[in-house]
C-alpha cells in the first residue's frame, strides 16, 4: 500500500513539473516576442503580393465603391512604400489603409497573433469609454483610477494631440461600406478598438495626458492617466458597470397601450434565452400577438444590431409585406476556384464552391443555393401597421439587408443615425482569414456580394438616411435615458 502511494506522489509530481516547465516555457515565448523585429524588403513584398493576388482573386466588392482604377493606383502606392525593412506594426499600418481603400466593412486587417498577444500585456489601453457626438468624443465610462472623476466631460485631447486631429488621423484606417461615417464612430466607441488603433498610428504608449472640460462649470483641466491592459479592464468594466456586462435576450418586445416596441438586438441563430425559442419561432408568436392585440403601431430597434444569420432579416421583412417579393437579386463569387487558400484557415472552399456556383454572363460566378433566393413568400400574419424603425451606425450587415427592403417598399419610416451599412448589399457570406506568411498579419476576406432586390435609391455609396435624425445627448446616455424612443412614441401620438 505504502509503495503505491510513493509510486502515485511521483507520478503525481513528474505530472506537476511538466505542467509548469510548459507553462514557463509558453511565458517565455510570450515574453521572447520581440515587436521592434525588422522583415527584410523581399519578404515584405512577398507578403504583399499574396494579399494583393487573394484580394483581386475573391473579393467581389473590390470594385464596388472604388473603381479598377483607383484601387489600382492603391495597390501600386503601397508597394512602392516598401522600400526599406519594417516591423510589423509599420507593415501593418500601411496594408490598413490598403483594406480601409475598399470600403467595405466586412473586410479587416488584423495583427498577427503574437504580436496581439504582445499587445494585451501592455498598458496601453486609454482607460476611458468614448462616446462621440456631432464629431466630438465625450468620455462615458471610466476605467482609470481617477475614480471620482465625473462622466460626461469633453475630451479635447489626448498626449498634447487634439481630438479633432486624432480622429481626422483615425478614420483612413476605419474599414466601412462606402462612404458612411456613422459605423467608423461605432467602432471608435469599443474602447479595445480605439486603443489598438491608437497604438497603430501614434506608436505603443502606456501614459496618457488629457485634456478634459467638466460638464459642471465647462472648466478645461490637464490630468495624467496610467494605461490599463485588456484583462484588468474587463474587471473593472464588470466591478464599475455591472449593468453593461449583463447578458440581454436577443429579442425582446414590449406594449405601450397599442404600440409594440421589438427590440432585435442580433440576428444570429442562438435560441432566446428567457424563452427558449428560435428567432423564427419568437417572431411568429410575437406577429400572432401583434394581431391579436389588434397593434396599430410597431417600432423595431435596430441599434447596434450587427448582422447575423440572412435567413431572420429576411423574416422580420416578410411580416412587413402582403405580396411576393424578392429578397437578393442574386449573390455573386469572382471564381470558383482560389489560388491562396493553403494560406487561410478555410483551405477546402473550392469544393464547396464548385457544388454551389453557376458561371454567369458577367465573367463570374452566382452563389445558387441559399434560402433567399428567388421568390418570396410574405409570412403570415402580416402586419399592415404603422412601422417605425430605429437605426444608427452600429446597424450593419443583416440589419442593412432588412431595412433597405422595408425601405424600397415603403414599410417603414426610420429614425436616429444613418444606418452602417451599405444600401444596396454588402460583401460578405464566406469569410476565410488569410494569414502572411512571413509577417504572420491576418486578413479577413469576404468573397461574395449581396446584391440586394433594391433599386432607385440616390445615395448608392450610403446607408439608409433616417426620416427622423436623432442623436442622444451624453447627458441622456449616461442616465440610461432613452430618449429617441421617447421621440418615437411622440411622432406616433401625434
Amino acid at each position: 500500500m505504502r509503495k503505491s502511494y510513493i509510486v502515485f506522489f511521483l507520478l503525481f509530481l513528474c505530472v506537476t513539473l511538466l505542467i509548469v516547465q510548459a507553462a514557463l516555457k509558453q511565458e517565455d515565448e510570450k515574453n521572447s516576442f520581440d515587436p521592434g523585429v525588422r522583415y527584410p524588403v523581399d519578404q515584405l513584398r512577398e507578403d504583399y503580393a499574396l494579399l494583393r493576388t487573394a484580394l483581386e482573386e475573391s473579393h467581389a466588392g473590390l470594385y464596388y465603391y472604388s473603381s479598377k482604377e483607383e484601387m489600382t493606383a492603391l495597390f501600386d502606392s503601397i508597394y512602392k512604400k516598401i522600400e526599406k525593412p519594417m516591423t510589423e506594426p509599420e507593415f501593418h499600418k500601411h496594408l490598413a489603409l490598403l483594406i480601409a481603400g475598399i470600403n467595405d466593412g466586412h473586410t479587416g486587417m488584423l495583427p498577427s497573433q503574437e504580436y496581439q498577444t504582445y499587445l494585451s500585456n501592455q498598458e496601453h489601453i486609454f482607460p476611458f469609454n468614448l462616446r462621440f457626438i456631432e464629431k466630438e468624443a465625450y468620455l462615458f465610462r471610466n476605467y482609470s483610477e481617477l475614480e471620482d472623476l465625473t462622466m460626461g466631460g469633453e475630451l479635447i485631447s489626448l498626449n498634447d494631440r487634439s481630438m479633432s486631429e486624432i480622429i481626422k488621423d483615425m478614420m483612413p484606417y476605419i474599414p466601412s461600406d462606402g462612404r458612411i461615417e456613422t459605423s467608423k464612430y461605432e467602432r471608435l466607441k469599443r474602447t479595445e478598438y480605439f486603443a489598438q488603433l491608437y497604438s497603430l498610428i501614434y506608436g505603443v504608449t502606456t501614459h496618457y495626458t488629457f485634456e478634459y472640460r467638466s460638464p459642471h462649470d465647462g472648466k478645461v483641466q490637464e490630468l495624467q492617466v496610467k494605461g490599463l491592459r485588456s484583462g484588468p479592464l474587463s474587471q473593472v468594466l464588470k466591478q464599475r458597470y455591472p449593468e453593461a456586462v449583463k447578458e440581454q435576450p436577443p429579442i425582446e418586445i414590449e406594449y405601450r397601450e397599442d404600440v409594440a416596441i421589438l427590440t432585435i438586438r442580433t440576428f444570429s441563430d442562438r435560441p432566446n434565452p428567457s424563452t427558449g425559442t428560435s428567432f423564427p419561432g419568437f417572431l411568429r408568436k410575437a406577429f400572432r400577438e401583434f394581431a391579436e392585440k389588434d397593434i396599430k403601431h410597431l417600432i423595431v430597434d435596430l441599434r447596434r444590431n450587427g448582422g447575423g444569420a440572412d435567413l431572420n432579416g429576411r423574416l422580420l421583412f416578410g411580416y412587413l409585406i402582403d405580396e411576393p417579393y424578392k429578397y437578393y437579386n442574386h449573390l455573386e463569387i469572382m471564381r470558383n476556384e482560389f489560388s491562396f487558400l493553403e494560406h487561410t484557415d478555410a483551405p477546402d472552399i473550392n469544393k464547396m464552391l464548385k457544388l454551389r456556383t453557376k458561371p454567369n454572363d458577367k465573367g463570374t460566378y452566382d452563389y445558387i443555393i441559399h434560402p433567399n433566393l428567388g421568390e418570396m413568400k410574405p409570412m403570415k400574419p402580416t402586419f399592415t401597421g404603422q412601422v417605425f424603425v430605429m437605426i444608427d451606425g452600429g446597424s450593419f450587415s443583416g440589419s442593412g439587408e432588412t431595412t433597405s427592403l422595408m425601405h424600397f417598399y415603403k414599410r417603414a419610416k426610420f429614425v436616429g443615425e444613418e444606418c452602417g451599412a451599405g444600401y444596396y448589399g454588402n460583401t460578405s457570406g464566406i469569410m476565410p482569414t488569410l494569414t502572411l506568411p512571413h509577417t504572420q498579419l491576418r486578413a479577413r476576406i469576404p468573397m461574395m456580394r449581396y446584391h440586394m432586390a433594391v433599386s432607385g435609391y440616390k445615395y448608392p455609396d450610403r446607408g439608409i438616411i433616417p426620416d427622423y435624425p436623432f442623436t442622444r445627448s451624453i447627458e441622456d446616455l449616461l442616465a440610461d435615458r432613452d430618449t429617441e424612443l421617447e421621440y418615437v412614441l411622440d411622432l406616433i401620438n401625434k
